[in-house]
């Protein structure tokens, strides 16, 4: 893999490629957000699932030294996503933020930082979602749920195994991608389906939910986050972005292989950060269904040289 690529030129020059290549690959190798916890204690998971799970969320958003970026460690999304695990842990849950505006758009109140209050319906939507059915038979009408704790507990478990019983943060980068590329344990498989969502859509979403640290996932994206009550200006709304202000390239450097781009933030734009995870469905086999249409036209498109 060429180290000389920084994730800023991955995404300027490979995001829609990155996309392509994350579609194309079968699920066994390669949402649903809550508020973080103190940095370094966990709300649900064990100190060291924690960690493994800090060196999983580095492989789908990573950090380099080179690059002038930090990456999903940093920004928090491992806390945050145990903090969704241990969502009913505190009252009300960490499941919905206030509305209707943060501080940061002119409001001298920052109202997403009150949680609401879920109905009965909501409530036991979430925990089943979350905590899974637990052999509760008015709960698995439609079949068992093993939820959210149990994909990741179970899945952090079979990442240490497949890293030699030691904790997967603690193998170099490369090797933890080949673990996800080869392990063809279902287990992993199934985390990666939601873990991978749940990194971007914490990487990129409010920081009330947990993540997004200092706005790091906005700035990385240019993205503007959330700007109301103050709004945009007419000439904001009115004037054209600069051209390729939003939009990645298909085109990108000979020398960059495939495996690198998939390594690193496959959604480093706005608009796909922000609006293309909706019809996912919480998992990135989902996504991916969603998204292989588009990716096919765009293909077709550079094939025709149009």
């Amino acid at each position: 893999m060429d180290q000389g690529l920084t994730r800023r030129v991955v995404l300027r020059d490979g995001t829609a490629l990155t996309v392509a290549v994350l579609l194309a690959g079968p699920a066994s190798t390669l949402g649903d957000i809550a508020i973080a916890v103190t940095p370094g204690e966990a709300a649900f998971l064990t100190d060291p699932e924690l960690e493994t799970l800090r060196g999983l969320v580095d492989r789908f958003i990573p950090g380099k030294p080179e690059d002038t970026d930090d990456g999903a460690v940093v920004a928090g999304c491992a806390e945050a996503i145990d903090a969704l695990l241990g969502a009913f842990g505190v009252d009300p849950p960490l499941i919905y933020a206030g509305a209707p505006f943060s501080d940061r758009g002119g409001s001298t109140v920052n109202h997403f930082e009150d949680f609401l209050r879920l109905d009965s319906y909501e409530a036991m939507a979430w925990r089943l979602r979350i905590e899974g059915s637990k052999g509760q038979a008015k709960l698995e009408f439609n079949g068992p749920v093993p939820g959210f704790q149990t994909v990741y507990r179970e899945g952090l478990a079979a990442l240490d195994e497949a890293a030699g019983n030691r904790s997967f943060a603690d193998v170099p980068g490369l090797g933890r991608d080949l673990i996800l590329r080869s392990s063809d344990d279902p287990r992993i498989a199934e985390l990666v389906d939601v873990a991978f969502l749940h990194t971007v859509e914490l990487m990129y979403g409010a920081p009330e939910y947990g993540a997004n640290r200092d706005l790091l996932g906005w700035e990385y994206t240019n993205y503007d986050g959330d700007v109301q009550p103050r709004g945009y200006t007419r000439e904001q709304i009115e004037q054209l972005d600069p051209a390729g202000a939003r939009e990645p390239s298909l085109e990108r450097e000979p020398s960059t292989p495939m495996e690198t781009l998939v390594a690193m933030a496959p959604l480093g734009f706005g608009e796909a950060a922000h609006g293309i995870l909706a019809p996912a469905g919480g998992s990135l086999s989902a996504l991916r269904s969603a998204l292989a249409p588009i990716i096919e036209r765009a293909e077709q498109r550079g094939r025709d040289g149009s």
